[in-house]
């Protein structure tokens, strides 16, 4: 179990999963869809692996607070290929069109947002502005929604206030993300892009305090998302 927990728990379904094919996004959809629809019906995992964080200082340090949307690290593989996070939303618009070092996939648990798809008109995946990006399609993604978004695609979303989604992504593939160069507002209102070999967190993004991330589990409790705690490391049984 690699990059998991140092602890002596019991080993659960997702140990057991096979690596991720992120080359080939239709199947990897699949495999990602079944993981997390699995996930957000497996009540009893989904606590057990928030509430674990707080006991596993590897993910409790991978786990952020950011301007756009807070990260708790619920399992990693690096040998298998993927990593599985919790997004928390204060409700957030990413309107400026930018891409990821990865793709990856994510599942709608509660709350929507508009989602604009678009792609580059040079296919090419270093800096660009507005004029590089070709309009494309606008979702809403609800609750039960689940999408697959390519590491070379550009996207924009609004998201409401309180907005929680299952997130799973692949291998980082570039050295850092972009965003139209010409439509960021002002350096001290929008964190910089981080780039390979410099450090990771951006402006406003840092890893989580331990009441910042027990403030989530709080809300996450409240929303009726997980179960509460039951005391011992490793969470509900």
């Amino acid at each position: 179990m690699t990059g998991h927990l140092s602890m002596d728990i019991s080993r659960h379904w997702i140990d057991h999963l096979p690596p991720l094919d992120w080359s080939n996004l239709r199947s990897g959809h699949r495999q990602a869809r079944n993981v997390l629809s699995r996930l957000a019906d497996d009540r009893s995992l989904l606590s057990r692996l928030v509430h674990e964080i707080e006991f596993d200082p590897s993910r409790l340090a991978q786990s952020e607070v950011h301007p756009l949307i807070n990260r708790l690290v619920l399992y990693q593989d690096d040998s298998r290929g993927f990593q599985v996070r919790l997004h928390m939303s204060p409700g957030s618009r990413e309107l400026v069109p930018h891409d990821h070092k990865y793709s990856f996939t994510a599942f709608v648990l509660r709350g929507a947002y508009v989602h604009v798809w678009r792609r580059r008109a040079d296919r090419g995946e270093r800096e660009f502005t507005g004029s590089d990006v070709l309009p494309g399609i606008v979702t809403i993604e609800r609750p039960g929604a689940c999408y697959t978004f390519g590491h070379p695609l550009v996207h924009q979303t609004i998201m409401l206030p309180g907005t929680v989604t299952l997130f799973m992504r692949g291998p980082r593939v570039k050295g850092r993300s972009h965003a139209a160069l010409d439509m960021l507002p002002q350096a001290e209102r929008w964190p910089p892009p981080s780039e390979a070999g410099k450090p990771k967190h951006a402006n406003g993004q840092r890893p989580v305090t331990i009441a910042e991330y027990r403030a989530m589990v709080a809300q996450l409790c409240t929303d009726g998302l997980i179960e509460e705690n039951s005391g011992a490391p490793g969470g509900t049984p």
